[in-house]
C-alpha cells in the first residue's frame, strides 16, 4: 500500500487545520507563552524531591489520582469524582471530543461552540475528532456577542461549547451577566468555563458553575508555575464525569505529575499564589510604563499577559526585540482584529525592565 492511499484514511478534518508549533530554541526572556517567570525556591524544591524520592518508579502510577481529586476538591470544591484528569487540559478537551462525539438528529457530525479569537485548541481538537467547530466573532469590546452566539446556538445546536475566561489572547474576563444568560438559555449544551487563567483574575465565574449541571469548569497548573508537569482537568456534575472517565486511559497522568500536583495544591500552595500575587503586581506596574507609548495602546488584563495593539510594523517590531533576545508573539493567522496586535507575558521585574528599556529604544530612538 502506498503512502497516497494510506494518507487517504486519515480524517478529512485534517485538511483543514495546522500542527500546533513551539518555536525550538528559546531566547534569554521568553515573554510569548504564558507561563509563570518564577522559578521554584529552594524549599519546594526539597519538598518535590523528597516526594519523588518516595515514588515508586517501577510501578504505574494510581489510574484514579486519588489523592489528587482530594486535593482539588478541598481547594476548589465538589467532589473528587466531580474532577476527570488529564495530561494538561489539552488532553482533557481532547476527552471531552471523544466522549460527546454523538451527533444531534438530524445533524451529521458533533458541533462544538466558542468564540473568537481565543485558545487554539477548542477548534483544532474537536476538528481532528470529526466535529464541526463554530466560532462566534466577540464584539468590539472583546466580551461575548450574545445575540450572535444564541443565533449559532439554535442553528448549530452544538454539543460542547467553551468559553475561556480570562481569554487568550485578549485577556479578559467575560460579562458574568452574558455567560449566565447563554447557559441558563440553552441547557442542552454543556457550556465549558476554562478557567486556566482564573488565578489571575479579579473576579471568577467558576464559583456559580455548581448551581448548573450543564456547566464544567477546565483547571490547570500550567500558567501559575508547573507548565513542565502537564497537568489539568475539568469538573463536570457527578454523573458527566463518570461517562468522561470512560474514555480516560487508565495512566494517562504519570506518578511524579500527580505528587508534584497535589504538593501544589496543599503544601505548597502558599508559595504558588504568592507567585501569582507578584505577577498581577507586576502586570499592573507594567502596563503603566507601556502607556508611555502612543504607538502601543493596552487592553484591560485579568490574566498574566497583555494583549496590545501596535501602530506600526509588528513584524519588525518583534525582529527588532527578538534581536535583543527578547520574545512576544504576534498573530499571523485568525481574527483580522489581530493582525496588528503582540501579546506579552508578564515577566520577572528584570525581564519587564528589559522589555520596556528595548521598547523605548525601538519607539523611541
Amino acid at each position: 500500500m502506498s503512502v497516497k492511499s494510506l494518507k487517504a484514511l486519515f480524517r478529512p478534518e485534517l485538511g483543514e487545520i495546522s500542527a500546533y508549533r513551539v518555536p525550538s530554541a528559546a531566547p534569554e526572556v521568553k515573554l510569548d507563552a504564558n507561563e509563570s517567570p518564577w522559578s521554584l525556591p529552594g524549599e519546594a524544591w526539597e519538598s518535590i524531591l523528597s516526594a519523588v524520592r518516595r515514588t515508586a518508579l517501577h510501578r504505574y502510577p494510581d489510574g484514579r489520582a486519588t489523592r489528587l481529586r482530594e486535593a482539588l476538591a478541598k481547594q476548589l470544591g465538589g467532589a473528587p469524582d466531580e474532577y476527570v484528569l488529564g495530561s494538561g487540559s489539552d488532553e482533557v478537551i481532547a476527552l471531552l471530543a471523544t466522549a460527546m462525539s454523538k451527533p444531534r438528529p438530524g445533524k451529521e457530525c458533533p458541533a462544538v461552540l466558542f468564540p473568537e479569537p481565543t485558545f487554539v485548541m477548542y477548534g483544532i481538537t474537536s476538528r481532528a475528532h470529526g466535529w464541526r467547530a463554530v466560532a462566534v466573532p466577540l464584539d468590539d469590546r472583546w466580551d461575548l456577542d450574545v445575540d450572535a452566539m444564541a443565533d449559532a446556538f439554535e442553528r448549530k445546536q452544538p454539543n460542547v461549547a467553551y468559553y475561556a475566561s480570562p481569554n487568550n489572547p485578549t485577556g479578559n474576563c467575560f460579562s458574568p451577566e452574558r455567560l449566565e444568560r447563554l447557559i441558563l438559555g440553552f441547557p442542552d449544551t454543556l457550556h465549558v468555563i476554562d478557567e486556566a487563567y482564573g488565578g489571575f483574575a479579579r473576579e471568577r465565574f467558576a464559583n456559580r458553575c455548581a448551581e448548573h449541571p450543564q456547566c464544567a469548569v477546565l483547571g490547570t497548573l500550567s500558567k501559575v508555575g508547573l507548565a513542565a508537569i502537564r497537568v489539568g482537568w475539568v469538573r463536570l456534575d457527578r454523573a458527566l464525569a463518570h461517562e468522561v472517565e470512560k474514555v480516560r486511559q487508565p495512566f494517562n497522568l504519570n506518578a511524579l505529575s500527580q505528587e508534584i500536583a497535589t504538593l501544589a495544591l496543599t503544601d505548597l500552595a502558599p508559595t504558588f499564589r504568592t507567585h501569582v500575587a507578584a505577577v498581577v503586581t507586576e502586570r499592573e506596574l507594567l502596563i503603566e510604563k507601556l502607556a508611555r507609548h502612543s504607538s502601543l495602546h493596552c487592553f484591560p488584563s485579568d490574566a498574566n499577559f497583555l494583549l496590545l495593539r501596535y501602530e506600526g510594523d509588528v513584524t519588525k517590531l518583534c525582529e527588532d526585540l527578538l534581536s535583543r533576545q527578547i520574545a512576544i508573539r504576534r498573530f499571523s493567522k485568525g481574527d483580522a482584529r489581530l493582525q496588528n496586535c503582540i501579546r506579552i507575558t508578564v515577566g520577572t521585574p528584570e525581564e519587564n525592565r528589559r522589555l520596556v528599556t528595548a521598547l523605548d529604544e525601538i519607539l523611541c530612538p
